[in-house]
């Protein structure tokens, strides 16, 4: 992939966070301090397994080779 488009995906991927959060913070408490906290939640949910997920792969093309 070029930069640019790398940008662009980048880009999207953080508009669209910051679209659910905004969606699950306006069920709740309206502030930065819920805004933020509802971030982090989310990005440690979509964090973890993806971490995880990498883990297993390297450990399977270690054990591949």
């Amino acid at each position: 992939m070029k930069r640019i488009e790398l940008m662009f995906a980048s880009l999207l991927i953080v508009i669209g966070l910051m679209c659910l959060t905004m969606s699950g913070t306006l069920m709740l408490n309206q502030g930065i301090t819920v805004y933020l906290k509802t971030f982090v939640q989310i990005c440690l949910w979509m964090g973890i397994p993806l971490i995880l997920v990498g883990v297993f792969y390297l450990f399977y093309r270690k054990k591949r080779r």
